[in-house]
């Protein structure tokens, strides 16, 4: 052969071996670059997850914030509420200690506009017990019987249910402040059997 047939030969071994380098080259970097962008994509899906949780978390944390202050509002509101009925009741009960005649008629009707306001605030337990406690005063006039005692055991007993509701949840439901906030149910604990 001549050296012109074995250049040849040479020349076109070394362009097949190029073709055939450059082609596995090729396909090899076309893997890679789908696997990369199928790992770009896991990535920025996994981002975007942890990013929605975060947000959820936020958000939980604020609604639960929101909630525990509007429960700190309406336990205030309660508070106002029973402490004006005690306020009006206390002026009603000292007013029939120092006279066994008439009550003071502007101190019943202070009482009994807060009451009003009781019975519609609640819950059924306090007014209840409100509604024994006016009831005595008011009996006491008519029936002399009805001393200072009954009158002072209803009120003992309004003050108490009162002070029961006005206690922070967790404490009357038996549950912990940080089970409460957690989003805890008001459900009593299960007891083993």
């Amino acid at each position: 052969m001549s050296e012109w047939g074995i250049a040849m030969i040479a020349a076109g071994s070394a362009i097949a071996g190029s073709v055939v380098t450059g082609w596995f080259t090729r396909s090899t970097g076309l893997r890679q670059a789908a696997a990369a962008q199928l790992a770009g994509e896991q990535q920025a899906a996994a981002a975007r997850h942890a990013g929605e949780q975060q947000a959820e978390a936020v958000l939980k944390t604020v609604q639960q914030t929101l909630e525990a202050q509007v429960r700190a509002q309406q336990l205030e509101a309660k508070r106002g509420v029973y402490v004006a009925f005690l306020q009006a009741a206390q002026a009603l009960v000292e007013d029939r200690k120092r006279d066994r005649g008439a009550l003071d008629e502007a101190l019943v009707a202070e009482a009994q506009r807060t009451y009003q306001v009781l019975r519609l605030d609640g819950p059924d337990n306090v007014t209840a017990q409100a509604h024994f406690l006016m009831q005595a005063i008011l009996d006491s006039l008519e029936d002399p019987s009805v001393g200072a005692a009954e009158i002072d055991r209803c009120l003992r007993h309004y003050t108490t249910v009162a002070q029961h509701h006005l206690q922070e949840p967790w404490s009357w439901m038996r549950r912990s402040r940080n089970s409460w906030i957690a989003g805890g149910t008001t459900e009593p604990p299960a007891t083993a059997h």
